[in-house]
């Protein structure tokens, strides 16, 4: 035991350590505002990739139309207005992740977003989701 717990021992405070410290940086209660109109459920931080810009134009939406959230965080949103979801995953975890994609207007999906990034023809999947609709 170092110095300070022991301190900390010998004034009754217990230190504890957090299992899962993701929950304290907004993974519970995501309210999504009624400008939001299209949600990517990724692992990656993709809001700022030139390729998500593209995707967005593509779209004809604005940045302040989208959120990007993570699979912690999708589990816990709460939303009153339909939206379109773009879930970047393997299938297992697009599955998993569907029945949280609430009020969904439209879900698009595709492979995780490293691996879109490299290849075309996820890429041009995505494209034929968007015209198809």
């Amino acid at each position: 035991m170092d110095r300070r717990n022991l301190l900390l021992n010998e004034m009754g405070i217990t230190r504890w350590q957090l299992h899962r410290p993701e929950v304290l940086q907004g993974a519970v209660g995501v309210s999504v505002s009624e400008q939001v109109k299209f949600i990517v459920v990724t692992k990656d931080n993709v809001s700022n990739s030139p390729l998500f810009s593209d995707v967005r134009r593509a779209l004809e939406l604005n940045k302040e139309d989208c959120l990007c959230l993570n699979f912690d965080q999708i589990q816990h949103i709460t939303l009153q207005h339909s939206v379109w979801y773009w879930v970047l995953a393997n299938a297992d975890e697009i599955d998993r992740t569907l029945p949280y994609c609430l009020n969904a207007e439209r879900v698009y999906r595709s492979v995780d977003w490293q691996q879109f990034q490299q290849d075309s023809q996820a890429k041009r999947e995505l494209w034929q989701q968007i015209q198809q609709i």
